[in-house]
């Protein structure tokens, strides 16, 4: 045999060397800080049915390392999702060959990726940048008459507005439910915790009831949403803000209290 060197093909990828840990630090990152965040912004939404969701948002907004933990959420995810997508596109299911569970949940956990990836970046572009998308802009952390920020306003006319609006939201909740829960247990199996059938059974259970219960939190959030009453007051100040914003004034709110 020839001393020359292997083809460039045989030569391991930085993927394929790192294959073990790469795979490991997804997983983790899907946990914590991502799905740990997702959890709590699903029942701070479902405060919009239940509870003072204006209150919620601005002690959230309030917290002293607010700026630290959201650059180690940006970065989680966009680890994340970098890398899921590249798992996306170079992984293979079977489901046309063998109809079997495994296989679909694999597919679905792929495809709830996906739509999970588009809905968040919507979500953040038009309510934190302040994008408009078709003609929609939702201005959030709009101050009404006495500077208080109305974001259960905002938040209910966003979904009362438009139908497309309230079933992208709908899809886009729903495959982060789902692809958090999924990846939560699958994240089990990659890390050798869950090595017989019954051990994954089990935790498949936990799994399920976990996905029950947000998708409550996300079916209450909606409910919350779409009986809210904004009142004449709340829609001129939103009026107010979207006229701004067309004509690329900064918007007016409230100050560093929240």
């Amino acid at each position: 045999m020839s001393d020359t060197a292997a083809p460039l093909a045989a030569t391991p990828t930085f993927l394929q060397k790192h294959h073990f840990l790469l795979r490991r630090l997804h997983s983790l990152s899907g946990i914590v800080p991502v799905g740990v965040f997702v959890m709590m912004h699903l029942f701070t939404n479902f405060q919009l049915m239940v509870g003072d969701y204006q209150h919620e948002v601005e002690f959230i907004h309030s917290l002293p390392a607010l700026f630290i933990i959201e650059v180690t959420l940006w970065g989680s995810i966009g680890f994340h999702a970098a890398l899921g997508l590249v798992y996306t596109f170079t992984g293979k299911a079977n489901v046309d060959r063998y109809a079997y569970q495994d296989n679909w949940r694999y597919t679905l956990q792929r495809i709830t990726g996906i739509l999970a990836l588009i809905f968040i970046f919507l979500h953040i572009a038009t309510l934190r940048w302040r994008w408009g998308f078709f003609g929609w802009f939702t201005p959030f952390f709009v101050a009404g008459p006495d500077g208080t920020p109305l974001v259960s306003a905002t938040t209910a006319n966003a979904l009362q507005h438009s139908k497309l609006v309230l079933i992208l939201y709908i899809v886009g909740v729903a495959s982060v439910v789902y692809h958090w829960c999924n990846g939560l247990w699958t994240a089990a199996i990659s890390w050798g915790l869950t090595i017989t059938v019954a051990a994954q059974k089990r935790w498949g259970y936990v799994c399920a009831t976990l996905g029950l219960v947000l998708a409550i939190f996300s079916a209450g959030s909606i409910v919350g949403a779409m009986t809210y009453k904004v009142s004449d007051a709340e829609r001129a100040a939103m009026q107010a803000a979207i006229e701004r914003h067309e004509q690329g004034l900064a918007p007016i709110e409230k100050s560093s209290e929240h």
